[in-house]
């Protein structure tokens, strides 16, 4: 073949290439193989402002042509006529054996310079060891050819980066600006379709707590008339996209489930018929599916669908655009859902603060006042509302009644119990009769009423200021606990009570009445007490509160309380509580 007839070949096989590099490799392949003896061949082109990339084949070391980069750009600029001095000049070379170690003699060194719109974009070097070169005009001819295609590939991917940048500037306005998540479906709707040329597309989110796939938002171009006959898929969308059956793969959204995280170009989809899963109802051309990755987690993915292909087929690039757009997004669905945690968690906080002034309303108002005991109290919650609940009511002026009583469960559940339980208690304890008859007529009337359905351990005392008697009775709460002050002595109040209220109807329960005697002290408390655990998992146990009171029998009630409350604490400092605690100190004076 002669050389026209070669250089009009290497320019059908220069039309086929979509990169610089495939370009640049298969130059210097035909270079080599029709030059004859020379040294080197190399392009030069132009990467960046202030950067060249040398890509050749040379019998001279990479290092020889590194050591004579001052004299190659000295070379270049006299004979190409315009300034040429990058800041980094990068060598990428194939060795060509024998390598010559020598000098490379820039006065032997062909440069072609390769101009495009008047600016250079790169030359073509050539060295022979002969002062004169016999093909210089191949050479010249490589040159051209090579910079026709190299300007198209060049600009190509000029223009796409452009585009690119175009996107990510769009995207990044959606993920910032857009706080509402259907504006920014809407938005993002529209980035898709214009940049994929798909007519029709939907998103599909996971749930947080189950992982099922979920259609969160879909597009369509609505083409076609409505009035004519369309695929049933058509005429349904989005409707019916969790019923999509596609050839091979089963339902559409659980394929994609199970091949989750990867990205699946699909030609030539068959999807059949919701009403007769063995007709195709229609073949889509191309379908595209793209996940949505936050944080190396899956939380979803688009799925594009092309009902007709009037251009090239998704590239690349296309899908590479695509992805920018669904990483953007996945970014605002991120912040909108931490936006709406965030605002969640401050209307929960603000619900808990008002649920906590309502239940510290709910405690007891008044601090009795007895002539012959003294009596305090404090209850400390695990959370912002606790379930502990303790109230005093004075029936007579020598007669008090009062309660302790521990909510089953925490939070706001447990305040709706304790209101409920409040007005119950307020509205039984002023009738006639006993302890145990006030809890019987509790009991009942806490079975019969549906929207409590917890059980409620309770107990219950009258205070006789005259007689210095103590009538209790207990529904399934922490028995009392009684210091007797003359041999120092402790005994557990429990031989009085019943089932916790509410839990059978008709419970009964019995009552006892212990006469108290100067310096004798009642510990009424909750199982946050002795309950209450250290770093190493230890309870705080009925020994120690047992001890502690020992300790401090000299104090007056408000000062055992006190002393209790940061004896517990500090027990349990750095432990997050994992219950109330409440005591309530009666003694004797």
């Amino acid at each position: 073949m002669d050389t026209l007839g070669k250089l009009i070949q290497l320019r059908r096989q220069f039309n086929t290439f979509m990169s610089e590099e495939d370009l640049v490799s298969s130059a210097l392949s035909f270079l080599r193989e029709n030059l004859g003896e020379t040294a080197m061949a190399a392009f030069v082109l132009v990467k960046a402002p202030k950067r060249v990339n040398l890509y050749g084949y040379s019998q001279f070391s990479t290092a020889v042509i590194t050591s004579q980069k001052e004299a190659l750009i000295d070379r270049i600029e006299e004979r190409s006529g315009l300034t040429f001095r990058p800041q980094v000049f990068s060598v990428y070379l194939e060795a060509l054996s024998p390598t010559i170690d020598s000098d490379l003699n820039v006065d032997n060194l062909v440069v072609i310079p390769m101009l495009l719109e008047n600016k250079i974009e790169g030359v073509l070097l050539v060295h022979s060891f002969n002062v004169i070169l016999p093909s210089f005009d191949l050479c010249s001819m490589v040159a051209m050819i090579f910079q026709e295609r190299y300007f198209i590939i060049s600009h190509k991917h000029q223009a796409l980066l452009f585009k690119k940048m175009d996107v990510i500037n769009e995207a990044r306005n959606m993920t910032y600006y857009v706080v509402d998540l259907e504006d920014m479906f809407s938005i993002l709707g529209e980035l898709v379709l214009s940049h994929s040329n798909a007519q029709m597309g939907f998103m599909v989110l996971y749930d947080e707590v189950t992982g099922a796939p979920k259609v969160r938002c879909s597009w369509h171009t609505q083409l076609f008339d409505i009035t004519l006959s369309i695929s049933d898929f058509e005429r349904d969308f989005p409707d019916n996209l969790d019923k999509i059956e596609i050839d091979d793969k089963g339902n559409l959204l659980s394929w994609v489930k199970a091949n989750d995280g990867f990205i699946s170009k699909l030609d030539s989809v068959k999807i059949y018929k919701t009403s007769d899963p063995k007709v195709v109802d229609v073949l889509v051309p191309e379908m595209l599916i793209i996940p949505m990755v936050i944080r190396e987690k899956t939380i979803g993915f688009m799925l594009l669908i092309r009902r007709t292909v009037e251009k090239e087929k998704w590239t690349d690039n296309d899908i590479s655009i695509l992805e920018t757009i669904i990483s953007f997004s996945g970014a605002s669905i991120e912040n909108n859902r931490l936006y709406e945690q965030t605002l969640k968690e401050q209307i929960t906080q603000k619900e808990l603060q008002v649920a906590h002034s309502i239940q510290v309303g709910l405690q007891a108002k008044i601090k009795p006042v007895l002539q012959h005991f003294q009596i305090a109290a404090t209850s400390v919650a695990a959370r912002t509302i606790g379930g502990d609940y303790f109230d005093f009511f004075p029936l007579t002026q020598t007669l008090l009644a009062l309660t302790l009583t521990d909510i089953v469960g925490k939070g706001i559940p447990a305040a709706l119990i304790m209101a409920f339980f409040k007005g119950v208690m307020q509205f039984s304890v002023f009738g006639q009769g006993g302890p145990d008859e006030i809890f019987y007529t509790i009991n009942n009337n806490l079975y019969k009423n549906k929207s409590v359905k917890n059980y409620i351990p309770s107990v219950f005392a009258l205070i006789d200021d005259e007689t210095c008697a103590f009538t209790y009775t207990n529904a399934g709460h922490e028995a009392p606990l009684l210091f007797c002050a003359n041999d120092q002595s402790f005994r557990s109040l429990e031989d009085a009570g019943g089932l916790p209220l509410g839990a059978f109807q008709g419970s009964t329960y019995d009552k006892e009445t212990v006469f108290l005697d100067l310096g004798d002290i009642v510990i009424m408390y909750t199982d946050g007490i002795t309950e209450a655990r250290d770093k190493q998992g230890i309870d705080y146990g009925i020994e120690r509160l047992q001890a502690l009171i020992r300790k401090n029998k000299h104090l007056d009630a408000q000062g055992i309380v006190d002393t209790l409350q940061e004896s517990i604490l500090t027990y349990s400092e750095g432990v997050p509580r994992h219950d109330d605690f409440t005591v309530i100190i009666i003694k004797r004076v």
